[in-house]
Parts: C-alpha cells; structure tokens; sequence
C-alpha cells in the first residue's frame, strides 16, 4: 500500500525553503560574530558560488531527463529500465536543486545588499538576477501545480529561464 504524504512535495519544499532563507538572512544580516568581515564575505561569495553549480546541476539534470524520455520514446525496448519513477525522481531532483539554489543565493544577495560593497553595478545586477529567479520559482510552481495552461507556463517557465541565465552571466 502506497503511503500518501500529509502534505504535497510543495508545501515541504516551501517551509524548507523559509527556515534556511530565514537562517540565511539572519546570518547575512548579523553576521557570524567569530568572523572578520574579509571571512563572511569570502563564505557568501562561495554561497553565490555553490548557487551557480546548483543551478548547473539543476539545468543538467532537466536535460539529461529530457534526453532520456527522446530516446525512450525511439527506443522503447533498449530503454525498458526507463520508467515512471525514474522520471519523477529526477524531476524532483531539478525541482530540489533549484529550491535549495535560490536560497543560497537569497543569503548571498542579502549579504552583499546589507553590506553593500564599492562596487554597486554589481549589486543592482545581482537583485535584477535574484528578482528574474523568484519569477523562475513562481512559474515552476504554477508549471508543478497547473495553475495555468501546460504549454503555455511551460514556455514561460524556458524563456524566464533563459533570461534568468543571461542576468546571471551579466552579474558574474
């Protein structure tokens, strides 16, 4: 017997997602007591940095899962081991990587925002690139939960994306 969640992958996700940003932001905004701030900068950089590779991974693991249903579709006996759990899992796997991407990134922008360094181009691009990657998580949401046609936020979900991208190489 299939045991059945009390609450969705979603709502999960989004209490994680409120208790690590709410560490994040405190974190960000007091600091580590322990720390120079050359020390707190250099471990935000990195959590800007592991959000980047997070969101590689993320957008790899979306392809590799999309390849993955175009040759099961061509070759359905050579790909018997392909099935529906396979697929879910690593849909959950994108979904999870993205989450945990951008609350290491929130951290990462309210840091540098709290603490704003000389350089200030390189905070307005950061919140352009944080504010494009909300839109992103909103229209996974409504892409996850149907909110809207299939099509429709399917490809408001790749275009945002793809200028999510874009803002994040400018920032870079």
């Amino acid at each position: 017997m299939k045991r059945r969640l009390i609450y969705s992958s979603t709502v999960l996700h989004v209490i994680l997602w409120g208790l690590m940003s709410a560490f994040s932001v405190w974190a960000a905004y007091h600091g580590i007591a322990d720390w120079s701030d050359r020390a707190q900068r250099g471990f935000w950089d990195q959590m800007g940095v592991l959000s980047l590779l997070l969101i590689i991974v993320s957008v790899s693991v979306w392809f590799f899962k999309k390849q993955i249903i175009k040759v099961k579709l061509k070759d359905r006996e050579g790909f018997s081991w392909v099935n529906g759990s396979l697929i879910k899992g690593l849909r959950e796997a994108h979904v999870t990587l993205g989450w945990l991407a951008f609350d290491l990134g929130l951290g990462h922008s309210v840091y540098f925002m709290v603490n704003l360094p000389t350089r200030m181009n390189r905070v307005y691009s950061g919140v352009i690139a944080l504010v494009a990657m909300t839109v992103l998580i909103i229209t996974g949401l409504m892409y996850r939960h149907k909110i809207m046609s299939f099509k429709t936020i399917k490809k408001c979900h790749l275009v945002i994306s793809g200028i999510f991208g874009v803002l994040l190489v400018a920032h870079i």
